[in-house]
């Protein structure tokens, strides 16, 4: 089957879809638009495409059938429902949208228009992620049954207390109105790739820590959250910054042994009770971005779902939204069937900047 693509936003991440594609048979990127239409002419220009101003004109070619929307996170529901009532797949970066509502009616526009929808959860395809995922399906480890799973980058010595606002001349992604903070932002990766591991979310707790003044010091903020997931098992995940020292990676333990990595690109360590050393299991580099994209063009051609599916991206937010609810209201957040209870269709987190 082949697939001509229109890209829809010719920003920073539109580079590695255009890799993606380049790596991906029977795959081309005929046509991109960009609300900047300078931008949209560098990247056809670029990649051999044609360049057009007016979003309908590319929604409406007969000879694309598929759309990667690379743009802000606020624009992403609208631009999925105008593609799928086009008759467009969809491959849409995350987080899919900003509430609960908009994503069910993203969901609900391509069941109508009776096209495919994935959303750009990268990690779960990414190196060490991919490999332990392999390793637990073969049943290496058992059943994986607890986790510990950072995203915690080096921090930078603060001297003074950042001010907090809505600064017209900050970027989408540090406003909370347009970016939803940076737990959908970012943290969503590894939220999506514990539930890839441990399956429905039946409550989390969670509390940020940091932003705070010692003397002439400032501390870096933490987010940490305690999620229980089906048959008992559970996770610590954790986002934020620790001065000077880069901790991240994840540990899951299982009935049968543990699985651990500190790189995205591996190696994998496999830590056995009978084995008196502990096994570095190497991991494949295929661009994670080029695995999502086949996912969902497997998907099309099965008329299956694919991994990173609509309800995936929306079960996804839903865990984000419930750990800003939870610091919100100090309290731990039930799920049911893995949306949360208490996090309303149309609310979206508007919190402080300095937390987001």
């Amino acid at each position: 089957m082949t697939h001509s693509i229109g890209l829809i936003g010719c920003g920073g991440i539109s580079s590695v879809w255009v890799d993606a594609v380049s790596q991906t048979p029977d795959c081309e990127i005929t046509k991109t638009f960009d609300v900047d239409a300078a931008a949209a002419v560098r990247k056809a220009e670029e990649i051999g495409a044609k360049s057009v101003s007016d979003l309908d004109e590319l929604l409406a070619s007969p000879d694309i059938d598929m759309v990667v929307i690379g743009t802000p996170t606020f624009t992403h529901a609208d631009l999925v429902v105008k593609s799928a009532e086009a008759g467009k797949h969809v491959m849409c970066e995350k987080p899919m949208s900003l509430s609960l509502g908009e994503c069910q009616r993203m969901i609900e526009a391509c069941d109508s228009g009776g096209v495919k929808m994935a959303i750009g959860h990268s990690l779960r395809f990414w190196g060490a992620f991919h490999k332990t995922r392999q390793l637990i399906s073969e049943g290496l480890i058992g059943t994986p049954v607890f986790g510990q799973i950072h995203r915690m980058g080096s921090a930078k010595i603060a001297e003074s207390i950042p001010v907090d606002g809505e600064g017209s001349d900050r970027h989408w992604r540090f406003d909370t109105r347009y970016s939803g903070g940076n737990i959908p932002e970012g943290f969503i990766h590894e939220l999506d790739f514990s539930r890839a591991i441990f399956g429905e979310v039946q409550s989390v707790y969670c509390e940020s820590t940091g932003n705070q003044t010692y003397g002439d010091k400032l501390s870096p903020v933490v987010v940490q959250a305690f999620v229980d997931y089906q048959d008992g098992k559970t996770a610590t995940v954790r986002m934020g910054g620790t001065v000077g020292y880069n901790w991240r990676g994840a540990t899951i333990c299982g009935t049968a042994g543990t699985l651990s990595f500190d790189n995205w690109g591996g190696p994998v360590y496999h830590h056995h009770p009978d084995k008196e050393s502990i096994e570095a299991i190497e991991c494949l580099d295929t661009l994670a971005y080029k695995l999502e994209l086949n996912d969902l063009i497997q998907a099309i051609a099965s008329d299956g779902e694919p991994e990173n599916s609509g309800l995936n991206g929306k079960k996804d937010l839903g865990l984000c939204l419930a750990m800003y609810r939870s610091m919100e209201l100090g309290k731990r957040m039930d799920f049911t069937n893995g949306i949360p209870d208490e996090v309303a269709v149309d609310w979206q987190y508007l919190g402080k900047n300095s937390i987001r």
